[in-house]
């Protein structure tokens, strides 16, 4: 039986129930195992410090807390992440500015070339 690759792993954190199927049906699509999605901090930061993954796409907002410490796990941690987001690149922490910027609303086609991008990088 011919063994095979695991699929890349991507994490998904996002707080608004319809934009998470979505981007959890289009990263399916592009043939990633979907890590998510979820949509709390504390969530987001366990599984960015706990599992194998091949990158991340991160809601800035989540509620009243920001996605930021998460952020910082996959950073330290060499995992490659975009922010998919309503806010301006001048708006994002500057610690992680010039990360990838996706705004909401997003297509389909740039989240699933994105990831390939992304996890190209890995």
């Amino acid at each position: 039986m011919e063994s095979r690759e695991p699929l890349p792993r991507v994490l998904i954190v996002e707080d608004d129930i319809w934009l998470a199927a979505m981007l959890a049906d289009i990263a399916a699509s592009a043939g990633v195992e979907v890590v998510g999605p979820v949509s709390t901090l504390h969530e987001a930061v366990r599984i960015a410090s706990s599992e194998r993954l091949d990158a991340a796409l991160l809601d800035i907002g989540l509620g009243r807390t920001e996605v930021y410490a998460a952020a910082d796990v996959l950073e330290e941690r060499d995992i490659p992440f975009a922010f998919v987001t309503g806010r301006t690149e001048a708006e994002i922490e500057l610690l992680h500015r010039g990360r990838p910027v996706w705004s909401k609303p997003f297509l389909q086609q740039q989240i699933a070339n994105g990831l390939k991008e992304l996890i190209g990088r890995r």
